[in-house]
């Protein structure tokens, strides 16, 4: 991996005009560090108990922010970890932990020693314009906390309570508190205009009249709260309908049997037994759409024919898929590199995504290609077609289930989702797109093996 030397250093003396400003100036480096070296992006993450969250990113990283690492992953020589990506400790002055730098590589990609001395030469670089380490103790108080007085303005601000709403304690200091205070000895939830839900709570200071108010930021809680609650609902839901059907055929059986020629009796036991396949592929749908480490742990990327796992894949479908299919490959494609078992999971899943939401019928036809960096495939129908402002949001979680409008046609919600879950795993992407005149595209694209 070859290093650009020159872009790195401007980057860091772009880090050096941030003067006194700890943000600009880690972002600078990042990004310094992440395009010399070619990478996907760059994070810094500050280091808490067994864990360190991340805090600040390049552009490429965005997607991580706020996400914890193990605070333990820090390796030298720098070296790929089993994520592609690559972790350094930060020292400060003193030489104490300041938190760690950890780039993204692009797959296949590797560190030289140019390339590690880079790494380790912006990791000083951000352990000197970090902040200096605060008291353990008050590092230790996740929750924000704030002294008020009686007449609403601030006297003191810990630094959780920065972290949660993006003031320093110099913004703060002396100015109100800016959300809505429940009286002593109570706790409220509050929304806040940019979507984030605060538990906070409030308690009289003895000999004083000033308030203590602590306060945490518990919006991932309420949102997978309501996950849970909407995963409970939508299973049951799901879940109904075909276990009605097959008490139905074998409650026929049960009571009719001797009345029942062996034609008739047949044709029940194979419905019965599809029923059944597809009951199976819900469940494994539900398990695998609650359980993210499950997915992951589940995919072996390696070298692959993907044209064979497409028609290994074609051929597994259920029977009114199939008979709408139609398959347009080449005869050629360079090898891929992910994870061939996964392929008849994604085709699957788009197919059938194709063949709901295409009541009126059409072919849906599956096409493969490939360019200079990935390998591909797409699934076009002519259906109802997919509204510009949700080709990002379809891949949502439960995002079907919460949308009333799409209630006809059924469904859990969670195949697109684990079609991202799977591709991204991969190092690939999906996307969907509208097709002219009418219909949908969904694109999988796969790296090509060995670029």
């Amino acid at each position: 991996m070859a290093v650009d030397f020159p872009v790195l250093i401007a980057g860091m003396l772009r880090a050096t005009d941030a003067g006194r400003h700890p943000k600009p100036a880690v972002r600078e480096l990042l990004i310094a560090l992440s395009d010399a070296l070619g990478a996907a992006g760059a994070a810094f993450a500050v280091p808490g108990e067994g864990t360190a969250r991340i805090v600040a990113v390049s552009p490429g990283a965005a997607w991580s922010l706020g996400r914890t690492i193990s605070a333990g992953s820090a390796a030298d020589p720098p070296a790929v970890d089993t994520a592609g990506a690559v972790t350094v400790a930060v020292p400060d002055a003193e030489g104490r932990p300041a938190g760690l730098v950890r780039l993204y590589l692009h797959p296949d990609r590797r560190l030289d020693r140019d390339a590690q001395d880079a790494v380790r030469l912006v990791a000083r670089a951000l352990g000197a314009v970090c902040p200096p380490a605060i008291d353990p103790l008050v590092a230790a108080l996740a929750d924000g906390l704030a002294v008020v007085a009686v007449d609403g303005t601030v006297r003191s601000w810990n630094p959780a309570a920065q972290v949660i709403t993006g003031r320093t304690a110099a913004q703060a200091v002396g100015h109100p508190i800016p959300f809505a205070v429940p009286p002593p000895g109570r706790t409220a939830e509050l929304d806040l205009p940019d979507g984030r839900v605060l538990s906070v709570s409030c308690t009289a200071l003895a000999g004083s009249a000033d308030h203590v108010v602590t306060f945490r930021d518990v919006t991932e809680a309420r949102r997978r709260e309501r996950a849970k609650d909407l995963f409970v609902a939508t299973t049951s839901h799901e879940l109904r309908t075909p276990v009605t059907v097959i008490r139905g055929y074998v409650d026929t059986l049960h009571r009719r049997w001797d009345r029942l020629d062996d034609d008739t009796r047949r044709d029940l036991v194979r419905a019965i037994h599809e029923r059944a396949d597809r009951l199976a592929v819900l469940v494994d749908r539900l398990l695998l759409g609650g359980d993210e480490e499950r997915v992951d742990a589940l995919l072996e990327p390696r070298e692959f024919d993907l044209l064979a796992a497409l028609s290994e894949a074609v051929a597994r479908l259920g029977p009114e898929e199939a008979a709408r299919l139609r398959p347009a490959l080449p005869d050629r494609l360079p090898p891929a590199y992910g994870d061939p078992d996964s392929v008849p999971t994604v085709l699957t899943e788009l197919v059938q995504n194709a063949h709901k939401y295409s009541p009126g019928g059409g072919l849906i036809t599956l096409t493969a290609g490939a360019d200079d960096n990935t390998v591909w495939f797409e699934v076009a129908d002519s259906g109802i077609g997919v509204r510009p402002e949700d080709t990002g949001r379809a891949f949502d979680r439960f995002w079907q289930a919460e949308r009333t409008d799409r209630r006809r046609f059924g469904g859990v919600g969670l195949g697109l989702y684990l079609v991202r879950r799977i591709v991204e795993g991969q190092h690939g992407w999906v996307s969907l797109r509208r097709r002219n005149p009418d219909g949908t595209v969904a694109e999988v694209r796969l790296p090509r093996a060995g670029v």
